[in-house]
C-alpha cells in the first residue's frame, strides 16, 4: 500500500496538480462505502454534530496542543454560495489558482503563531483515511510596523485552525469539524446542527461608489520622486509603493458575496477571504505564488514587471511583447528572480529555474512570471520557507529590508494584510499565495490596494497608471 501511494502522489505532482497538497495519499486511494456515500451539507451537518456528541462522551477532551478531527463526504455544491448562507463574523475562504483545491471556513477552533501550529497533534477516529486539516494563514507584510486601528481586529488571525470546513478537493467535497479543549463539543454540535437551518435569502447587492482620492496623483509624484532619489543614491535598487483607494456603499457590504463578483470578472487567481469580525473582512482575487510545497516539494514564482490588457488581439499581443522587450521591466522582473532563488537555495538539495520569463495574462493586467521549483531539504517547515521568501522584491523592494524601513516612511499608512502570504498548511502540504489585487471591508465601506515598483527610469505618471489598472478589478465593480 506504501509503494501505491508514493507511486499516485508521484503520479499527481507530476501531471501539476495541487490535489495531492492537502490531502493524504490515503484519502486518495478510499473508496466510498455505503456509509460514506455523499449526503447533502445539511445532512451531514446534522450527523457530524451527533457523532461528534458521541464522541466526546466515550473520550476525554482532546489535551491542550491536540484537537480532534470529524469529517464526512457530502455532494457536489458552490462552496462561496454555501458560505454566503452562514452568518458572518468569523468566516475564511481559499481557492487555489488551478482551481483543483477549494475551502471554506467557519468559526475558530484554534489560533496560534505561525510556525507553533505545526506541533498542535491531531486525533480523529478516520486516522488512516481522512483529509489532513488544513490551518487558514494570513499575515501582515510587515510585522513590525504598528497596526493602524482598522487593522486590529485581524491581530488574532495569524493562523488559524477553523471550527467547521467544507472542502473541495478535485471533485471531491467534504465536510469536517475539529473540536479543542477550549469549546464544549455539545456546544460545537449546536453550531453545527445551525448550519443545516441557514434560510434561503434574497440578497440585494449595494452599490460602491468611489471617493475622492484626497491628496491623489500629486500625492503619489511626491512619494515617487522621494524613491527615486533614494534609488539614484544607491541605498536602494527599487521599490514598491502602495496607494489606496476608497469605495462606499447605500449598505452594509457582504465580502462573500463582494469575493464572487471579483471571481467571476478575474478567472485565473488565487481566491481568499478572511473575515475578522462582523462587517469588517480582507478579500481579494491575487495572481501571485508565494510558495506551494508538496511533500519535499516546493514551487515559488517571481512576478514583476506589468502591461494592461489590450482592447483587442492585435493590440493586446503588441503590449505583451513591449513587456518582455522591456530593459527597465527586465531588470525589476530580476531582482524578484534573484531573491526567491537565494531565498529558496538555502533550503533546497536542488534547484530549477525558468530561462525566460512568461507572460501572465490577466482580466486587467499582464506579468512577466519566472517559476522556480526546489526539492527541499529534510524536516524545512512553511514557516522557515515563509520567513525566507516574505517579502519579495515585487512587493517591497529591493534590497529587501531597507525598502521595508523605506516605506515605513514613503507610506503614509499601514498595509496590514496587503501584499502579505495568506493561504493554508497542513501536514501534508502548503499553498500561500501574496495578498495584492486586495481590499478591506469596513461596514460600509471599502479600501482597495495596488502598488508599483519605483526603479531607475520610472516616471511618476506611468506608475500611477499602472496601479490604476491594478485597481480596475474594484472599479469595473462601483457605478
Amino acid at each position: 500500500m506504501r509503494d501505491t501511494a508514493a507511486q499516485t502522489s508521484e503520479t499527481v505532482r507530476a501531471a501539476g496538480s495541487t490535489l495531492c497538497v492537502l490531502m493524504s495519499a490515503g484519502s486518495v486511494q478510499r473508496r466510498l462505502s455505503n456509509d460514506d456515500a455523499p449526503r447533502s451539507v445539511a445532512r451531514a451537518a446534522r450527523e457530524l454534530a451527533s457523532r461528534l456528541v458521541a464522541y466526546a462522551a466515550a473520550e476525554s477532551a482532546p489535551p491542550r496542543g491536540s484537537f480532534v478531527r470529524l469529517e464526512t463526504p457530502v455532494e457536489p455544491g458552490d462552496l462561496l454560495s454555501w458560505l454566503r448562507g452562514v452568518r458572518g463574523g468569523s468566516r475564511r475562504y481559499f481557492r487555489d489558482r488551478s482551481a483543483k483545491f477549494e475551502l471554506a471556513c467557519v468559526g475558530v477552533a484554534a489560533s496560534e503563531q505561525f510556525g507553533a501550529h505545526s506541533a498542535w497533534h491531531e486525533r480523529s477516529p478516520q486516522a488512516d483515511t481522512s483529509a489532513a486539516a488544513a490551518w487558514f494563514v494570513a499575515l501582515p507584510f510587515d510585522a513590525a510596523r504598528a497596526r493602524d486601528a482598522a487593522w486590529l481586529p485581524f491581530a488574532e488571525s495569524s493562523c488559524v485552525l477553523p471550527e467547521i470546513e467544507l472542502r473541495r478537493e478535485g471533485e471531491r467535497h467534504l465536510l469536517a469539524v475539529h473540536w479543542t479543549a477550549a469549546h464544549e463539543a455539545r456546544a460545537v454540535a449546536e453550531r453545527l446542527e445551525q448550519l443545516c437551518d441557514a434560510p434561503e435569502t434574497c440578497f440585494v447587492e449595494p452599490a460602491l461608489v468611489r471617493e475622492a482620492d484626497g491628496g491623489g496623483e500629486a500625492e503619489w509624484t511626491r512619494a515617487v520622486r522621494g524613491a527615486l532619489a533614494h534609488i539614484a543614491e544607491g541605498s536602494m535598487r527599487k521599490i514598491v509603493l502602495a496607494r489606496t483607494r476608497r469605495y462606499s456603499a447605500s449598505a452594509p457590504i457582504d465580502p462573500v458575496a463582494l469575493l464572487s463578483r471579483l471571481a467571476a470578472r478575474e478567472s485565473r487567481g488565487f481566491r481568499f477571504l478572511v473575515e475578522a469580525a462582523p462587517g469588517c473582512a480582507f478579500l481579494g482575487v491575487t495572481p501571485e505564488r508565494l510558495v506551494s510545497r508538496s511533500g519535499r516539494v516546493a514551487r515559488s514564482e517571481a512576478v514583476a514587471g506589468t502591461r494592461p490588457r489590450g482592447v483587442d488581439g492585435v493590440a493586446d499581443r503588441l503590449l505583451g511583447e513591449s513587456l518582455l522587450a522591456s530593459a527597465k521591466d527586465r531588470r525589476e522582473h530580476e531582482l524578484v528572480v534573484e531573491r526567491v532563488r537565494d531565498a529558496l537555495s538555502a533550503h533546497a538539495s536542488s534547484l530549477r529555474i525558468d530561462a525566460e520569463p512568461r507572460l501572465l495574462r490577466l482580466a486587467y493586467v499582464q506579468h512577466l512570471a519566472t517559476r522556480v521549483h526546489a526539492e527541499l531539504r529534510p524536516n524545512t517547515s512553511d514557516a522557515e520557507l515563509v520567513r525566507a521568501l516574505h517579502p519579495t522584491p515585487a512587493v517591497a523592494g529591493a534590497p529587501v529590508e531597507r525598502a521595508i524601513e523605506a516605506l515605513r516612511t514613503f507610506e503614509p499608512f499601514d498595509r496590514g494584510l496587503y501584499a502579505g502570504p495568506v493561504g493554508v498548511v497542513s501536514r501534508e502540504g502548503a499553498e500561500l499565495a501574496v495578498a495584492i489585487r486586495s481590499a478591506r471591508v469596513e461596514g460600509d465601506s471599502l479600501t482597495a490596494f495596488a502598488g508599483a515598483g519605483i526603479v531607475e527610469g520610472s516616471d511618476p505618471a506611468e506608475e500611477w497608471r499602472e496601479t490604476g489598472h491594478k485597481l480596475l478589478a474594484f472599479e469595473r465593480l462601483a457605478t
